[in-house]
């Protein structure tokens, strides 16, 4: 468990970072709820659930700091491929306005994520796979500058 813990921590921190790196131009800001629920996603609730409460946090911390950040986090469908949840994604949030980054981001078993941009808000868009029950969360990291 503390090592599922460390991955979470870092897989955070990644968003957290990135989120706050990535810029655009102008434009009415979004929230997270502009972003469209994954098909059969559970929302995790913060007070119900220790990663909700991690997010709670790191929300908060933020603020203190001066930062626009929100995050949600979802438990996904056991058969959900982080293709499927990308897929879905690129076809809601071009729609809607959004457009990738062109910065790398690498891909591993357990973490996987995009980014999106649009105005002066970057929007990450993550899977998690928790490395022993081999479930999956989808997370969302909205900052806004």
């Amino acid at each position: 468990m503390k090592f599922y813990n460390r991955i979470f921590a870092v897989a955070l921190a990644a968003l957290f970072v990135l989120a706050l790196a990535a810029c655009g131009g102008s434009g009415a800001p979004a929230t997270l709820d502009d972003v469209p629920a994954y098909p059969n996603a559970t929302a995790l609730k913060p007070g119900e659930n220790a990663m909700a409460d991690t997010l709670a946090k790191n929300v908060q911390q933020a603020g203190a700091m001066g930062a626009k950040l929100d995050q949600k986090m979802f438990t996904l469908p056991g058969d959900t491929s982080w293709d499927k949840v990308k897929g879905f994604y690129t076809d809601k949030l071009t729609g809607a306005g959004w457009s990738t980054t062109s910065i790398p981001i690498p891909d591993n078993d357990m973490f996987k994520m995009t980014i999106w941009t649009k105005g002066t808000q970057s929007l990450t868009v993550g899977q998690i796979t928790e490395p022993v029950s081999k479930d999956n969360f989808l997370l969302f990291s909205l900052a806004t500058q």
